[in-house]
């Protein structure tokens, strides 16, 4: 797939449903886990929204399959282009030249983050309704605990830390909050990346760098951002095929030792 394109499907129905599950980032391995994409979405009462990136690995054929099985409200494929992200971290600096692709993936990946805002109104503008819950995910996130829980939410963001260090960064595979928490988080991503970005501040020690999940971890912190985690049977799906009985056994191992992992050390 070349070219980029924005379906919004809004206008041909409106949905009952309260929440908001938005996939952001490359399509990759999404044709294997469709199903469980399909589960939450049913487990959770959510619609969907995509927003991905042009690439010339995924295909026309791919992108119909998805509308067909998982109806999203909302579907966009973009060309990335870094003056996207300028808005958001300013102009190319030393801080880009020294960490190269990853600096870049940071740049792609909080812009796509910050445009759920966008993304949110749109939809909700044309539905007439406001969500209750606004998940953020990634296409290639397999969750087999696919029920959520958000009842009493004693936190403002919920994030996913099967994957990660819990002690050095914030999961940007999944978080979740309620609306008005949601949108305000993204507002702080917003205003503090650019001001964690500039190369007057730029740190020498590496876990200090706020690459991608650095960086939303010290906004919690710089912001006063009240989170907590949780752990869901999850990973990030790379082989493309449906995970298989072992698959899901290791999946599930892994999420019992890092819980065990993070009862001794917080």
């Amino acid at each position: 797939m070349t070219n980029s394109l924005k379906i919004n499907f809004t206008d041909k129905k409106l949905s009952k449903k309260e929440n908001l599950l938005v996939l952001v980032g490359h399509l990759r391995s999404i044709e294997g886990i469709i199903k469980f994409h399909k589960k939450f979405l049913d487990k959770n009462s959510s619609d969907l929204a995509i927003s991905t990136w042009v690439d010339e690995d995924d295909n026309d054929d791919l992108i119909e399959k998805i509308k067909s099985l998982l109806n999203p409200v909302y579907l966009e494929v973009e060309d990335f282009n870094f003056e996207l992200t300028t808005k958001i971290f300013g102009d190319l600096n030393k801080f880009d030249l020294m960490f190269g692709k990853a600096a870049l993936s940071t740049r792609a990946q909080i812009y796509k983050i910050i445009k759920i805002k966008e993304i949110i109104q749109q939809i909700e503008d044309v539905q007439n309704k406001k969500y209750k819950i606004i998940f953020k995910s990634r296409p290639d996130m397999l969750i087999l605990s696919s029920k959520i829980n958000i009842n009493n939410l004693h936190s403002n963001i919920i994030f996913e830390a099967t994957t990660g260090d819990w002690r050095k960064d914030r999961s940007d595979r999944f978080f979740y909050g309620r609306r008005e928490h949601f949108l305000s988080f993204l507002n702080n991503i917003m205003s503090f990346s650019k001001k964690i970005w500039g190369e007057e501040i730029m740190h020498p020690v590496i876990n200090r760098i706020p690459l991608q999940e650095q960086l939303l971890k010290f906004c919690c912190d710089n912001k006063n951002i009240k989170n907590d985690f949780f752990l869901p049977i999850s990973t990030i799906w790379k082989p493309k095929r449906e995970p298989n009985i072992k698959d899901r056994l290791t999946i599930l191992l892994k999420k019992i030792k890092k819980k065990i992992f993070l009862k001794i050390v917080l």
